[in-house]
């Protein structure tokens, strides 16, 4: 039931952008509206179809099953795009990237200490399938097609969240939990959140905080400033009803550095412009956040000794793991059926004394290990994990130069969008696996991987916009009614 009323819900919203457009519905409008569609479409948790499942009720972070998500059957359509309208011109793939990815899932699927390639088999499938998109999608619209059509989206997903949020848990209607996820679970009732769309409270302040770091690109790029802002509060409240401190403090972290990096990018990373104008404000205002209206979520002590208690026990597992098999893992998506079965050597009461608190296998066994990085590290080893570590690095070094690169402001915004992913990875990954689920990497893998594309950096608007202009616009506050929206803006001038 909750599937086919998520599918009627995506036809609604497909309906409604198309009436919407009437008459203009032009074929680039009709690609934006084919993006908007998409996107929307991931914030579902449940979308997605089995083909296979090995029968356990938890397989690691991309579960049991192997199953096809929105973006499956986006590829054939795009196929076709390319096909009819781009008459097969496309742009060579990266042979690098290629290589890179087939070398990880030959590394994993040969791993002598993989007992479980059948769960490999699930996440590389996935990753493969999700690089094939990317390359169609890239090649299918410009980068203005793709942010406008992301923008659509988003904003009819920030509008569904915050209307299931404020059902539940703000007016306790906890009928609203299971409508588009009948297996969907929230916390005790000491501290409820959220669950929307995503099934749990994590997973969707997780997503929660991809579109936050969206929608604050926008804002501060001046694209539909106005809008943007209101939708970049939507966003943040959502989090806040989700009740999930780590998706919080990894949006805080997110906006944080598109302060430093991009807003005073003209700056060292430590000046006095940027410590006096935006990292002392912004933080002032962060401190009266936290220990204002936010200070309920921090203020539960029991409740967070408990999490930080089961969460360093989880640590000692991954510890344990890593200690077996330190330089090439265990394979990926087979930390927990290991840990699962080697669970009897798993010595807690010699390091916890806190066994009081619940049963250590109820929850360190059935759930992956609540940290990405130490999954990575278990899953790859350390010939398998440094190489993604230094691209985390490498990553946020070159930010800058991306953006001096840019002559387009569509760029911009998925550039910083890829930014506020990464720290949120950096942020809320040492205390959670829901950045690697594949419900949010959908969103979160598309706009580091579109962040990545040189050549939409490079691209020029159609119509210029001088100094003068930009200024005299944003200083009447105009903001694009539905005929300019295929107007493309220019870039703020430095």
């Amino acid at each position: 039931m909750d599937r086919a009323l998520i599918l009627v819900t995506v036809a609604l919203v497909l309906l409604f952008f198309i009436a919407r457009n009437g008459t203009r519905l032009t074929r680039e409008r009709m690609y934006e509206i084919i993006i908007a569609i998409y996107t929307f479409s991931c914030c579902f948790s449940r979308l997605f179809l089995p083909l296979f499942n090995l029968g356990e009720e938890s397989g690691g972070s991309f579960g049991p099953s192997l199953a096809i998500w929105p973006f499956y059957a986006l590829s054939l359509l795009l196929i076709w795009i390319v096909a009819r309208d781009k008459q097969w011109r496309i742009k060579r793939p990266n042979l690098w990237v290629l290589l890179i990815l087939l070398a990880y899932a030959g590394y994993t699927l040969v791993n002598p200490f993989n007992a479980y390639r059948m769960y490999t088999i699930i996440e590389v499938f996935y990753i493969l399938s999700f690089a094939v998109f990317m390359y169609l999608f890239s090649n299918s619209f410009s980068i203005n097609s793709i942010v406008r059509g992301i923008y659509m989206g988003l904003a009819v997903t920030v509008i569904l969240n915050f209307m299931l949020a404020i059902c539940y848990p703000v007016l306790n209607m906890e009928g609203m939990i299971k409508v588009y996820d009948s297996e969907a679970a929230t916390r005790s009732d000491e501290r409820v959140g959220a669950v929307a769309t995503m099934g749990h409270p994590n997973v969707l302040g997780t997503y929660a905080s991809y579109y936050f770091t969206f929608f604050v690109g926008c804002f501060i790029t001046a694209y539909k400033r106005q809008k943007s802002l209101i939708f970049t509060g939507l966003s943040f409240l959502v989090i806040v009803m989700t009740a999930s401190r780590s998706a919080l403090m990894s949006a805080i972290a997110a906006l944080l550095a598109i302060v430093v990096f991009y807003v005073f990018r003209r700056y060292r990373l430590i000046s006095f412009q940027s410590i006096l104008k935006g990292i002392i404000p912004l933080g002032i205002l962060i401190a009266l956040l936290l220990t204002g209206p936010l200070s309920f979520l921090f203020s539960d002590v029991e409740d967070l000794d408990e999490m930080t208690t089961s969460r360093l026990m989880h640590y000692y597992c991954g510890y344990e793991i890593f200690d077996d098999h330190p330089l090439i893992g265990v394979g990926l998506n087979a930390h927990l059926n290991y840990l699962a079965e080697n669970g009897s050597a798993m010595m807690f009461e010699q390091f916890f004394d806190m066994t009081d608190i619940y049963q250590p296998e109820e929850f360190m066994f059935s759930n992956p290990i609540h940290n990405i990085w130490i999954i990575l590290i278990d899953e790859l080893g350390l010939i398998g994990f440094l190489p993604i570590l230094g691209f985390i690095i490498w990553y946020i070094a070159t930010f800058k130069r991306r953006t001096r690169l840019s002559r387009n402001r569509y760029y911009n915004i998925i550039n910083i969008s890829g930014l506020g992913v990464v720290c949120c990875w950096l942020v809320q990954g040492n205390s959670d696996w829901a950045p690697l689920t594949p419900q949010v990497l959908n969103l979160s893998l598309m706009f580091v991987a579109l962040s990545l594309y040189y050549r939409f950096a490079k691209e020029e608007h159609p119509d210029f916009e001088t100094v003068e202009e930009s200024k005299r616009r944003l200083r009447l506050g105009h903001e694009p009614d539905v005929e300019e929206e295929n107007q493309p803006i220019q870039p703020l001038p430095a």
